[in-house]
């Protein structure tokens, strides 16, 4: 089976080709002439110099291929009408001219959901919805429907099998252009610090490209099927992005009149400066308010189409930004050459440790007991570009703590960061607790982090490296119903003491870092007295980047010690100050009306 793709080198055009070989098929590759296509190097393909506006050319290139899939397209908001018409229309008219004449077997045609009318997340829009008046005036959108016309005037007039698929706002690898990736750039190269107030379907390109094959093969023959991925607020999204690009995440939802008092000016702005488009007019502007949310329910039923995280894509989408150099990074080279092994590192502060020294340009040994989360976040981190390595283990067992070492070592030459991250907490009074919160919250929190750094010794001190403890306010403070714990984190500052006075002369610095509340992941759990798996309940002081910063800033200064938010400053300068003082208020907050778990959880 032969396929032709068109717009081949493109971000979804990309993954198309990958989706066909990995199917065995084989393709071959449309791309304008003299095209660099640097997406397609090394790629075990047959290109052909093409264009769409050229039907000479696309006769030799449909000829002998059984099916043809047309990715090809003007999706700059920027381009002329005129332009965007000629290619998406006529080029579209050219290729169902050819691939009639060639006897093509079928042709996937992708159009956009742009085509179809949004819903709400109550009442997504489909393949049902008509032309959105709000998408009137947008020459894409307009294009992509008269296109889509053209191709079923042709399945019902003329004979041609077709299948159209519409994609939604897509994200992924291999976007060399850029073209969807250009949006993360500004938002993370301007530190934009508003976003607008709509939201929309956010689809991995991967996916959408398996969902082009599934079509292909099995699609009915003149359906339409929207391929998408989540529904999400853009607040929702760009903080996302921000997580994994290790930014600052947007701190306001611009409101509607402000968000179309800004295209205003950009359409007057475009007006004053013919030849000149603003990249926000009006009519984008209201775009961006509306919520333009779909449901692939069709797909995923009639295609067994599969819709993955909007995490991947975008970890992807960064990965290609950077690796194209669209994206820069003034820390990337902070710590390159340097190989850190980060535990607990599956999720929460320990993923985003992991990514903020990753991309600061060391290489990361994530550990954790989790192994398809810990696996899954290790492939984040490597679509963002990071080289990674995950090891499943307990820090509690010395030969998982040998193993996690020994894994740094044998992977990378070296090991000069260890974060002992790991840990366990627990909520109960002291005389309810049973013997196994004991020992798994003692277990983890202090001996896990002493076989991992006894482990890492030798190497540490080769190197003159660092060993970071987390600790908490809890480790500078007793807190009533965390008795165990708070031992765990005030025998960390202890061990980390000691261990100065040993490691110090050899070049080994050492430091705690004592983080407040942080914000936790959805699923996170306490253990109670008995036992019990618990949802935390309490406040966030501070953001799980926001911590990851501060450890690797800790590194970097060389620094002993670093207590996170005023709150645990004041907390610990207060009870070094008075620690009766510190210990009434305490115990009057617990006889208080919040109670003992809502005050201290």
């Amino acid at each position: 089976m032969r396929t032709l793709v068109t717009g081949a080198d493109g971000l979804l055009g990309s993954h198309i080709v990958r989706a066909l070989l990995g199917a065995g098929q084989q393709v071959r590759a449309l791309v304008q002439p003299g095209a660099a296509a640097p997406t397609l190097e090394g790629l075990e393909i047959e290109r052909v110099d093409g264009d769409l506006l050229d039907p000479a050319s696309l006769a030799t290139a449909v000829a002998g291929c059984e099916r043809v899939v047309h990715a090809a397209a003007i999706t700059d908001v920027g381009a002329s009408r005129e332009l965007t018409f000629r290619v998406n229309v006529e080029g579209t008219r050219h290729l169902v001219d050819a691939s009639l004449d060639a006897g093509v077997a079928r042709l996937v045609f992708v159009s956009s959901a742009s085509a179809h009318a949004p819903g709400t997340l109550e009442a997504p829009g489909d393949e049902a919805s008509p032309f959105p008046d709000a998408h009137r005036g947008l020459a894409y959108a307009e294009s992509k429907h008269a296109a889509a016309e053209l191709v079923r005037a042709a399945v019902r007039d003329r004979g041609l099998d077709a299948v159209i698929v519409a994609p939604t706002f897509m994200l992924g690898d291999h976007d060399w252009r850029p073209s969807s990736g250009e949006m993360l750039r500004q938002y993370l190269e301007r530190g934009v610090p508003a976003v607008p107030p709509g939201g929309r379907n956010f689809a991995n390109a991967a996916d959408v490209a398996a969902g082009i094959v599934a079509a292909a093969e099995r699609g009915e023959r003149g359906e339409t099927y929207l391929l998408g991925g989540e529904n999400l607020p853009y607040a929702a999204f760009f903080d996302e992005v921000a997580r994994a690009a290790c930014a600052p995440p947007p701190r306001w939802v611009l409101p509607k009149p402000v968000m179309l008092g800004v295209g205003a000016v950009g359409s007057l702005l475009g007006a004053l400066r013919p030849g000149h488009p603003p990249q926000l007019d009006l009519r984008l502007a209201r775009v961006a308010t509306l919520e333009a949310y779909y449901s692939s329910a069709k797909a995923e039923r009639e295609l067994a189409y599969v819709r993955t995280p909007i995490a991947l894509g975008i970890a992807s989408e960064l990965g290609a930004l950077r690796r194209f150099g669209h994206l820069g990074d003034p820390h990337a080279e902070d710590l390159e050459g340097q190989v850190a092994l980060v535990t607990g590192a599956s999720r929460g502060v320990g993923l985003a440790t992991a990514r903020e020294l990753s991309r600061r340009g060391a290489k990361v040994v994530m550990t954790a007991r989790g192994a398809d989360r810990l696996n899954a976040s290790a492939d984040l981190l490597s679509r963002l570009g990071g080289d990674v390595r995950a090891v499943v283990g307990d820090v509690a067992l010395w030969e998982d703590a040998e193993r996690m070492v020994q894994t740094a070592i044998d992977a990378f030459g070296r090991l000069d960061i260890v974060v002992n991250n790991a840990g366990v907490s627990m909520r109960g009074e002291f005389g309810d607790l049973s013997p196994e919160v004991c020992k798994d919250t003692i277990g983890t929190n202090l001996l896990g982090s002493v076989y991992v750094t006894r482990a890492a010794t030798a190497h540490l001190a080769e190197s003159r490296g660092h060993v970071v403890f987390i600790s908490s306010i809890a480790g500078l403070l007793g807190l009533p119903s965390a008795s165990t714990y708070c031992a765990s984190k005030t025998a960390l500052t202890g061990l980390a003491e000691s261990l100065r006075l040993e490691l110090g002369p050899r070049g080994v610095h050492v430091g705690v870092v004592h983080l407040g509340f942080t914000e936790h992941d959805p699923d996170k759990r306490i253990l109670a007295a008995d036992g019990e798996l618990v949802l935390p309940d309490r406040p966030a002081h501070v953001t799980q980047a926001d911590a990851a910063r501060a450890i690797v800033r800790l590194v970097m200064r060389r620094s002993r010690r670093t207590v996170m938010t005023p709150v645990g400053k004041l907390a610990w300068l207060a009870h070094q100050l008075s620690p009766v003082a510190v210990e009434w208020a305490i115990t009057q907050a617990r006889s208080g009306r919040w109670g003992t778990y809502e005050k201290f959880s």
